[in-house]
């Protein structure tokens, strides 16, 4: 059996040997040797489980029902026609072809192997949980219907589209598939692009910025924040990250208010514009909640589910970053994963609860890497230790309630980070 290694940035677990992380991209510097348990319940049977979106809480899912059933039919129905692949590569790679299953987390011969049927350019539009049927439209228009003992909502989420007059043009994108990146591309080339404007301060929009300053492209990034990072940083942290995107050649406008976007501008209400060929916008996520919704689901914002992902609905499981667990969204790699072989192991018959896993956030741009887990100080009152190197680009803050670590945040040298992680 080869060795497994974990990625402490993002979560991540596959084959030792690897040059750099599938997912996220960093080096093996990041990789720790990690030994997966196996499970011992097995229980055969003729049931039909089908997985509604092609993600790796998808995969998961699936790789974990094979391992406790090796006769039971297995279909994933993704509305994208590629192989659950990794997502979080799109932003830093947006002008690759990602086509043939570049970014796949298995090749198709993993799916061959294991017996898992890949329905993609089906999209799901309807769930009947009192006949267990799933209402489907296949590629060519045409209509159908799935059957199935088991269902596990896995449709994850979608970008958010600011309502701003002229978002709605063709030169403003997001980015959340491998259609999208295709999009990019083709704008890129027809409209003869020099200069970019990302709108939102997020992960997604500053590794995306980023990665287009890295192409060649002048680059602005538009937050309507006082800050970049605005949820997951504090101020001091912010600054600093925005001193040294705008060192790296990335404009930084907070504050910004937004007007409207035109056919070659992001105009701001005081009447500054800024030139843009191409507009990604990036004002957040939304997991796709409708379809369990009208299907009489639990959905709290999120589709709601318990420690063995359960939802309300007979043997019908949610995972992902379309779940909220305990309170607890599942919007991070490693969540999804997770939520993905406990839905698939439970789904099988087993009997697994969801150990939780904290959200921390970890990005690399602007030759600089950030970290974020717990708060940012600003719900309540704290007690913080941080120290700032502005020269070196390096700051660390923790934040205490009572004893107790609530957060912490780190700027540039984040050889802290295990050691703060383990403290949550």
């Amino acid at each position: 059996m080869a060795k497994m290694v974990k990625c402490i940035i993002c979560g991540a677990v596959f084959e030792e040997g690897a040059e750099v992380c599938p997912v996220c991209g960093v080096g093996p510097e990041n990789f720790v040797p990690v030994e997966e348990e196996g499970s011992s319940f097995s229980r055969d049977t003729d049931e039909k489980f089908v997985i509604l979106g092609g993600g790796p809480a998808a995969k998961a899912a699936a790789e974990a029902i094979r391992e406790r059933n090796k006769s039971a039919v297995i279909m994933i129905v993704s509305k994208e026609d590629a192989l659950p692949y990794n997502r979080p590569m799109l932003t830093k790679a947006l002008l690759e072809d990602h086509s043939d299953n570049k970014l796949a987390i298995e090749p198709a011969s993993w799916y061959e192997k294991s017996r898992v049927f890949f329905m993609g350019d089906t999209e799901a539009v309807g769930i009947d949980v009192k006949n267990k049927e799933v209402a489907v439209v296949l590629a060519d228009g045409s209509r159908g219907t799935v059957t199935y003992d088991k269902l596990i909502y896995a449709l994850g989420a979608y970008c958010f589209v600011a309502p701003i007059p002229g978002s709605e043009l063709e030169h403003v994108l997001t980015v959340r598939s491998i259609s999208d990146t295709v999009a990019i591309r083709k704008v890129v080339e027809d409209r003869a692009v020099k200069n970019v404007v990302c709108i939102g301060g997020g992960v997604m929009g500053l590794e995306g910025a980023w990665t287009m300053k890295q192409a060649g492209y002048d680059v602005t990034v538009l937050e309507t924040a006082p800050g970049l990072l605005p949820r997951q940083l504090d101020d001091a942290a912010s600054a600093l990250l925005t001193s040294i995107a705008e060192k790296a050649g990335v404009k930084i406008v907070t504050g910004a208010k937004i007007s409207k976007i035109t056919g070659d501008a992001v105009v701001l209400e005081d009447g500054t514009e800024y030139p843009a060929e191409l507009v990604l916008m990036s004002t957040g996520m939304r997991p796709y909640t409708q379809l369990a919704e009208d299907s009489g689901i639990t959905v709290d914002k999120w589709v709601v589910a318990d420690d063995h992902m359960r939802t309300n609905a007979p043997d019908v499981f949610a995972v992902g970053d379309c779940a909220v667990v305990n309170g607890q969204p599942q919007v991070f790699w490693a969540q999804a994963e997770a939520t993905g072989k406990v839905a698939g192991a439970n789904a099988a018959g087993d009997d697994v609860s969801y150990d939780a896993i904290g959200s921390a956030l970890i990005m690399h741009a602007f030759g600089t890497a950030v970290f974020a887990q717990g708060t940012n100080g600003k719900d309540k009152e704290y007690r913080c230790e941080s120290k700032l190197d502005e020269a070196a680009g390096n700051y660390s803050a923790s934040y205490y309630d009572g004893d107790k670590l609530a957060g912490a945040k780190l700027d540039g040298d984040l050889s802290e980070m295990n050691e703060l992680m383990n403290k949550f």
